[in-house]
């Protein structure tokens, strides 16, 4: 920087009248001038007196000089006089609940504030509090904000800022308050059509098995299959048979359930509500709050590669935490760390995903734990085959996998493969597909299921792979939406893996619900205000 910048600099006047207004104000506080041109009055009423002198001047020059005088010991007399809270009601906020704060002026000052600003830069989509009100001397103002939470995710309340002036505007006061908080909207839980999964079973059959009552665990011969160990195999048997036989010990089924969400965005489509990414995210929630809190009780894990991207957390409106806080930044401090992802795994992942890795456990207080997993997740560049890849390492055997993902088309044959591999691995998997909203393909959207379900996945009726890509070239986009389920069925009947189809955006009813009360206040013609308490139930 040169000597004359540095001088031009010094000599700003705007920022030495800056300084000159602000010295000794508390950080934070900040006085500004807002109406400068009537100062350029004094040097000319100065000349005026000079050249003629009259007694108007000098009553000119000084009522001009009060005024600025008043203006400024008023706004100066309002620092740290005011104080301003803001409180957020209730602590679990899933999609299509209502955010709710509560905002209070206490005006410890003498003289009033004619008028006060509230600013708010919250992330919230649909949340703008701004409000200009009123406060007496020596009392207290409040009021209430809502909105409707429409998205998933973590968002910031705050930072706001306030700002008031004198009554004739010719000074300005504002105090900017940098501490934000953290909210975090959980994805939404619906009722789903049942779905019958494996239990730690070694096929992707449709079979529960009893614990095990004696300490010696049963031992099975079976054909050898690419994959099995050598060490495994019972060469007695092997030689009187001819052929490979390997000694199948089989280890009690632990009933623990993990569900691999596909969030591909190459393979997602749809906007909002309608796409196949939230249509996924909500039946990933949901098959956790059921399997977690139904009659089964399993436990349930979630594994996905979404897009790394997650809010700071920050502390309340008083600078330290308060209890609900502390519980939700608990939630998403392990989130933090859950997204962190394992070692060399999450190394290995795209540069732009992350992977999120949630260990099965049973309880409730898992079901949060997903869900808070859930509410940051943005499409990856992770495909599913790759996914159930790097989840070898993860999956034990007598574990189940329940895949849930939009790739019907090319993918198929991929993440299929990989899925076999994990049952050769004693990992039975069943898969949800789900299908573009704007397709048909017979799903009724009141249930979200499909007649394909309806059908034996043993069934074969369906057409040749070349006959169907001779057809393709003639179809509509439904057409081949059709296509592509009714080769997806024919796969993984091939190699009894469930299945079920769920139309994106399909109407699904929600399983989280509870009543509460809300304060609705009226103000009548006369100034009164009438409270009302509305009872609604919310889910």
């Amino acid at each position: 920087m040169s000597r004359s910048s540095v001088r031009s600099r010094r000599l700003n006047p705007q920022e030495a009248i800056d300084r000159l207004l602000n010295r000794n104000v508390p950080a934070g506080w900040r006085i500004e001038l807002r109406s400068a041109w009537p100062l350029f009055f004094i040097p000319l009423l100065i000349f005026m007196q000079l050249l003629g002198p009259s007694p108007i001047w000098v009553a000119l020059l000084i009522s001009l000089v009060g005024l600025y005088a008043v203006s400024f010991g008023w706004v100066r007399n309002q620092v740290q006089k005011f104080h301003f809270e803001r409180r957020r009601e209730g602590t679990m906020l899933v999609v299509g609940d209502a955010l709710q704060e509560r905002f209070v002026v206490h005006n410890e000052s003498p003289l009033p504030l004619h008028w006060l600003e509230f600013a708010d830069s919250s992330r919230l989509p649909g949340y703008n509090p701004r409000q200009v009100v009123s406060c007496g001397s020596g009392s207290s103002y409040q009021w209430r904000a809502e909105a409707q939470c429409t998205q998933r995710g973590v968002f910031r309340l705050g930072p706001h800022t306030l700002r008031t002036g004198d009554p004739f505007g010719l000074f300005g006061l504002e105090f900017a308050d940098t501490r934000s908080e953290s909210l975090l909207v959980y994805p939404r839980v619906a009722h789903i059509p049942e779905l019958d999964l494996p239990r730690g079973s070694y096929s992707g059959q449709d079979r529960r098995r009893r614990a095990y009552s004696g300490s010696e665990r049963a031992q099975a011969v079976r054909a050898y299959q690419p994959g099995d160990s050598l060490r495994h195999v019972h060469w007695p048997i092997s030689a009187r048979q001819g052929e490979l036989i390997v000694t199948d010990i089989e280890t009690e089924p632990s009933g623990d359930l993990w569900i691999v969400l596909d969030v591909n965005r190459l393979v997602q489509s749809g906007q909002g509500d309608e796409s196949t990414l939230e249509t996924s995210i909500v039946l990933a929630a949901s098959v956790s709050a059921e399997f977690l809190g139904g009659g089964e009780r399993r436990a349930v894990g979630l594994l996905a590669a979404p897009e790394a991207e997650i809010s700071s957390l920050g502390l309340d409106w008083h600078g330290a935490a308060s209890e609900e806080q502390r519980q939700e930044n608990s939630t998403v401090g392990s989130l933090e760390a859950v997204w962190a992802g394992n070692g060399e795994m999450s190394r290995r992942v795209p540069p732009r995903s992350t992977l999120v890795d949630v260990p099965p456990q049973p309880g409730k207080g898992q079901v949060w734990r997903i869900l808070a997993a859930l509410a940051p997740v943005q499409a990856g560049d992770l495909s599913l085959d790759d996914l159930l890849r790097r989840g070898r390492g993860i999956f034990n055997a007598g574990q189940t996998v329940l895949a849930i993902t939009s790739d019907i088309g090319d993918g198929v044959q991929n993440w299929t493969a990989e899925l076999l591999h994990l049952r050769r691995a004693g990992v039975p998997a069943s898969v949800i597909a789900v299908t573009p909203a704007s397709l048909d393909s017979g799903i009724p959207p009141e249930t979200g299921e499909t007649n394909a379900e309806e059908q034996p996945l043993e069934s074969t009726a369906v057409m040749p792979s070349l006959e169907r890509q001779i057809e393709a070239a003639h179809e509509t986009p439904q057409d081949l939406s059709e296509v592509a389920q009714a080769n997806l069925v024919d796969i993984l009947a091939r190699y009894e893996i469930p299945l079920r189809f769920i139309q994106a955006g399909a109407r699904l009813t929600p399983a989280l619900t509870y009543r509460r009360t809300r304060t609705i206040l009226r103000t009548t013609p006369s100034g009164g205000v009438v409270v009302h308490e509305v009872e609604e139930e919310v889910g």
